[in-house]
């Protein structure tokens, strides 16, 4: 009989970087070009089966506001996360950079180091691409993290970041 886990993670990263959209990709398989920017935090639930962990997750999924003014807001939102995910837009290099703010809010806030997939979203967009994969991938090297580029708008590698953090909060609770 497959392990049975539950696990609270939080979406971080800048306003406008799709957590809203990747979100409800991987939880309703839906996508919607107009999002309504997200207010605090909102949050959904899937399960999700790893064949190759002989485990059933089911995610909890919070979806933090990523604008400046929601910083106090989203400090409660933390709480019990035991994952996350790292994400920035392709198109706009001042959400790439931006990645070690949230790398600290979210250790901070937490408590402690959890483990986090870094996500380049919006990969779909490739005439306005300004972070390459090489800078991506080394960032989330240097950090110890795994990297992974999406797209909300395909699907592409929606359920496999999602997936990823899986592995390996379940890994890290074996240690």
């Amino acid at each position: 009989m497959p392990a049975e886990y539950r696990f609270k993670v939080v979406m971080l990263g800048d306003g406008a970087v799709g957590k809203t959209a990747l979100t409800l990709r991987f939880t309703q398989d839906f996508f919607e070009a107009d999002y309504k920017r997200t207010i605090g935090s909102d949050f959904a639930i899937k399960r999700v089966s790893l064949l190759d962990r002989d485990a059933n997750v089911v995610l909890q999924v919070w979806d933090l506001a990523g604008q400046p003014r929601f910083e106090v807001v989203r400090q409660g939102f933390y709480r019990g996360a035991r994952g996350g995910l790292l994400v920035f837009d392709v198109t706009r290099r001042r959400t790439f950079l931006n990645l070690d703010r949230w790398k600290e809010e979210g250790f901070s806030n937490i408590g402690r180091e959890v483990p986090m997939v870094v996500v380049a979203n919006k990969v779909d967009l490739t005439d306005s691409r300004v972070v390459a994969t090489d800078e991506g991938k080394e960032y989330a090297e240097a950090n110890g993290f795994l990297y992974v580029e999406s797209s909300a708008l395909t699907g592409e590698n929606v359920e496999e970041a999602f997936a990823m953090l899986c592995r390996l909060m379940i890994d890290a609770t074996k240690q």
